[in-house]
């Protein structure tokens, strides 16, 4: 499998797409927003002139302008591509309808020329379900004019408008015969009606259009797990219309949107505001209920069922976007930290309901050792990891699972704390005494992996995650009336708390130590954490603030990558990573530290205030520049062209993205 930067993604929880700038459909992950990818080609095209007498061109081709946005406080992408010769426009508009596993999208085709144009809109499909090249059939149910692909459980139609042509066949070679790819090229498909092993398909749809005129043709890409239950739903599809799946949408977009938080910003970080948001809604996994009597869930999930269904909600970092690791390990799986962050975000934004259902999933996929894995698949199953021995455990991961359970119980109301902490007492005890084990005399971790996954030692971040974690089950314990622990816990963080502190250099604070026991002096942006989101150090105390702003200093001055229109921040001295890049989590991260800085000088030192709210907002601005160009964030800033940005949308970056918003919305500049 290559590697395919989307530059938009759609979804609802159920499923989840992305897509390239082309109007290319890279992936449909089903049953779960993370497995499985079920495409390795899924292209449109555009065939100019009767059958065999004209020009085929991919909509890739140069022949076109592109232009792709998403329409305003929606998940709703539409791509338009303008050919000039013959002058023609191309729109696509594509979503996943609610609570459906399926994919709509309307091709519209307009003659913007002032003579006929004749031609036929070609569609490729080269689907791998399950991600399975092999062992599939596929079909056209004529009666119906859909197609049917079908391996064991994954079933997928497409649907919508009647094709005109279509074609079965196989996906071995593209350039055999036996290809239905193979058949495009002449702007005729010659009508097979089915194939099996590695197959493909095509459709095509006639244009003959006068000057001005448009037409409209509708594909709906819908899986289910049998042959009834997918006919029957891309039938009911059919039958509802893309119009009125797009109103659906529409309307189920912006009335989640409604219940945001508001803020008092410019209208273009409104607008960075409402995507960040829009962007995690995509990332959240939530798995369809099903009733108990229904025979199971069909995902596979670890999760026992409870009366009414299945509960829970897991966040993926990033869409798959590399599954054969060929650049990195993979971004399409659930890191406890990335959504905690996430869901933590989201919770301040107005969304408390993924908070509350991250740690309903946390504490259904706590391992046995009472930590939780480096990363996990959407349904609970742990993922393909390398950070799970005793020695490299990354044990960030397991903290920020539960300050993510503690911080929910923290923010309810005073009657209902107690009641959900009994709830959830066994994985909150459990969980802090781990931590608490993974901790020496000296109150420092234990040898562990970093956070960004690549060394072996003691690390800052991680201390300070440890003792946010033990400091935020204290104060459960302290409300649940468990007076034992609460203390243990509590003076536990403490002693952790100032062995960290004890790191600092009178400069800046070090990574931490290495394995030897020698401290570790490359500056790393993860010390960012003690400050934000760990608090282990307070902005309001003036020698910590000191000391925050002395680091974020040596951060700025020794990380920072100064480019023409402003400077973004790499992750720690000597990344490597991908040449060499910026992070945008990273970025946004020295943002947030700024704003906080800047709330703790507001009314007091002006000067102070307007330089980190300005600092701040320089460095979201230079990250929104760097976007996707419809405006998704990643995880990284690429400085090769050929990669200009990895990992989007990023829920971690997305959600930093909210928290700047959010404290930024709370610092009214002074006149």
């Amino acid at each position: 499998m290559a590697i395919y930067l989307p530059t938009a993604a759609i979804g609802n929880g159920r499923v989840l797409a992305t897509l390239g700038g082309a109007g290319e459909i890279m992936t449909f992950f089903y049953p779960r927003i993370d497995f499985a990818q079920n495409i390795h080609e899924c292209l449109p095209a555009l065939y100019v002139g009767d059958p065999s007498h004209g020009t085929f061109i991919w909509t890739f081709g140069p022949q076109f302008q592109r232009h792709q946005q998403y329409v305003a406080e929606t998940n709703i992408i539409r791509t338009e591509l303008t050919l000039s010769t013959p002058p023609l426009v191309v729109t696509f508009e594509d979503f996943c309808p609610p609570d459906k596993s399926a994919l709509v999208r309307i091709v519209t085709v307009e003659n913007s020329g002032v003579g006929d144009f004749r031609g036929t809109f070609l569609h490729y499909f080269d689907l791998n379900l399950g991600e399975i090249p092999v062992k599939q059939a596929v079909r056209f149910v004529a009666d119906e004019g859909y197609i049917l692909q079908y391996f064991r459980d994954v079933v997928m139609a497409v649907g919508g408008t009647r094709p005109d042509v279509w074609r079965c066949g196989k996906s071995i070679d593209p350039d055999s015969p036996a290809s239905a790819k193979s058949d495009l090229y002449d702007g005729h498909l010659n009508g097979q009606p089915e194939d099996i092993g590695q197959v493909d398909f095509s459709l095509g749809y006639r244009l003959k259009l006068a000057p001005g005129e448009q037409k409209h043709i509708e594909i709906i890409l819908s899986a289910e797990e049998s042959h009834q239950r997918t006919s029957q739903r891309v039938m009911n599809l059919q039958s509802m219309g893309a119009e009125e799946l797009l109103d659906r949408t529409v309307q189920d977009n912006q009335k989640w949107l409604q219940r945001r938080r508001p803020v008092r910003v410019s209208e273009p970080l409104q607008q960075a505001y409402q995507r960040a948001l829009l962007s995690l809604s995509l990332l959240a996994d939530a798995p369809p209920i099903i009733p108990p009597q229904a025979g199971g869930y069909r995902g596979g999930s670890l999760l026992p069922p409870q009366a009414g269904g299945y509960r829970g909600v897991s966040f993926i970092a990033a869409p798959e976007f590399d599954p054969a690791y060929l650049r990195c390990g993979g971004y399409g799986y659930c890191w406890p930290r990335d959504a905690t962050h996430a869901a933590l975000a989201l919770h301040k934004a107005g969304y408390a309901e993924y908070l509350e259902g991250l740690v309903d999933w946390y504490c259904r996929v706590q391992l046995p050792s009472a930590l939780w894995a480096q990363r996990y698949w959407a349904d609970g199953q742990i993922a393909p990891s390398w950070s799970l021995r005793e020695d490299f455990h990354q044990i960030d991961q397991s903290a920020a699972a539960l300050i993510g359970i503690c911080r929910y119980i923290l923010s309810l109301p005073t009657g209902r704390q107690k009641d959900e902490l009994d709830n959830r007492w066994s994985t909150v005890q459990s969980a802090a005494s781990a931590l608490a084990q993974m901790v020496d005399e000296s109150g420092l971790h234990k040898a562990a992996c970093d956070l960004w996954e690549t060394y072996c030692g003691t690390f800052a971040y991680s201390n300070a995650a440890i003792y946010a974690a033990l400091r935020d089950a204290a104060a459960c314990a302290q409300i649940g009336g468990r007076a034992e622990p609460a203390s243990y816990w509590s003076s536990l963080a403490a002693k952790i708390r100032q062995a960290t502190v004890d790191l600092y250099n009178g400069e800046y604070f070090p990574r931490g130590l290495r394995e030897a026991g020698h401290t570790d002096t490359v500056v790393d942006s993860s010390t960012l954490g003690l400050c934000e989101p760990f608090a282990l150090l307070s902005v309001d105390d003036p020698d910590e603030r000191q000391m925050i702003e002395s680091n974020l200093a040596t951060i700025q001055q020794r990380l920072s990558v100064a480019l023409p229109d402003g400077v973004g921040i790499r992750r720690y001295e000597g990344d490597g990573y991908l040449g060499g890049v910026i992070g945008a989590v990273n970025t946004l991260w020295a943002a947030l530290i700024c704003l906080r800085l800047a709330e703790a000088y507001q009314g007091k030192d002006t000067d102070k205030f307007s330089h980190y709210r300005q600092q701040a907002i320089d460095s979201i601005n230079f990250c929104l520049a760097r976007t996707t160009p419809t405006g998704l964030l990643p995880e990284l800033i690429g400085l090769n062209p050929d990669i200009p940005y990895w990992a989007a949308p990023h829920a971690w970056a997305s959600g930093l993205l909210v928290e700047c918003i959010l404290a930024l919305d709370g610092l009214q500049p002074t006149h």
